[in-house]
């Protein structure tokens, strides 16, 4: 029995130690200062950019392309590749070659480094670098990464209109103490399901206790969204990017007006163009 009593006063405890933690991340997020997050009211980026074949995916020209339609930023993919000690643009993680060499998917017939992409579409633009392999590096090699972006995003001040999207937490500290704008990428339970409103609590202290830029998320489906009402309450008060947008115009609209989201990407492997659609006074 007093075993039992041990085990219930020890659950008890949990919880309430978890609830008093998200009340006090809850305050303390409303102190925040985001006066430096996106903020315009063209919420609406390119994913990859516009294209029309797979393999024009995050090339120059379909940035381009997005941008002259209306797109503010665009979020592009890339790897990094310590062995060439570059950023390589590709949104496919590498195959290895009979020599174990690592084989990227080529833009144009040539790899794509980022340092040629951001000075063919980089000035006056906005990006979402999704870093697909961010997590696989230890400390020191993060930092010798990081000492790399900062070389390639001096060109037209660039760093201050980059955020660099990555799921380790503890990694993208390292980013955020650098002066980088970072994006925890998350990917929760849908909000119909028990338990969505711990997962969402759960990353929200992650993202607080690792002082991180904004959180990412996938919209989910139209009709069972995990980035539905319960979960634009609890990250009110986090800058919010949303990505796998369905393609719904009354959608994208309720999104852009609600103002915790600050980047709305539309479709999941689509290139779609809903530029126009803003959240500015007509």
């Amino acid at each position: 029995m007093n075993i039992k009593r041990l085990l219930l006063a020890f659950f008890v405890g949990i919880v309430i130690a978890y609830n008093l933690t998200v009340y006090y991340v809850d305050k303390e997020l409303v102190k925040r200062d985001y006066s430096g997050v996106y903020n315009s009211c063209h919420k609406v980026w390119a994913a990859r950019g516009l294209y029309n074949t797979r393999n024009e995916q995050n090339t120059p020209q379909a940035m381009m392309r997005a941008f002259s339609l209306g797109a503010n930023g665009a979020e592009v993919d890339v790897h990094y590749d310590l062995k060439r000690k570059r950023f390589i643009v590709s949104h496919d993680h590498p195959k290895i070659d009979k020599n174990g060499e690592l084989v990227y998917t080529q833009k144009n017939g040539k790899l794509l480094s980022l340092e040629d992409f951001l000075k063919a579409v980089g000035k006056d633009r906005y990006f979402w670098l999704d870093f697909k392999n961010l997590g696989q590096f230890s400390n020191e090699q993060t930092d010798q990464i990081i000492q790399h972006l900062e070389k390639i995003t001096r060109f037209d001040n660039i760093k201050e209109r980059m955020y660099i999207e990555g799921s380790n937490p503890l990694l993208m500290t390292r980013y955020t103490n650098a002066g980088f704008k970072t994006i925890l990428g998350i990917h929760p339970i849908r909000e119909s399901l028990f338990l969505s409103s711990f997962v969402i609590n759960v990353y929200k202290l992650g993202y607080f206790f690792n002082n991180i830029t904004v959180i990412a998320m996938p919209y989910g489906k139209l009709d069972d969204p995990t980035f539905g009402p319960k979960t634009i309450e609890s990250l009110k008060n986090i800058p919010s990017f949303i990505f796998h947008v369905p393609p719904n115009d009354e959608l994208v609209k309720n999104l852009v007006d609600t103002p915790s989201v600050r980047v709305v990407l539309v479709g999941k492997d689509l290139s779609i163009n809903r530029y126009s659609i803003d959240a500015c006074a007509k």
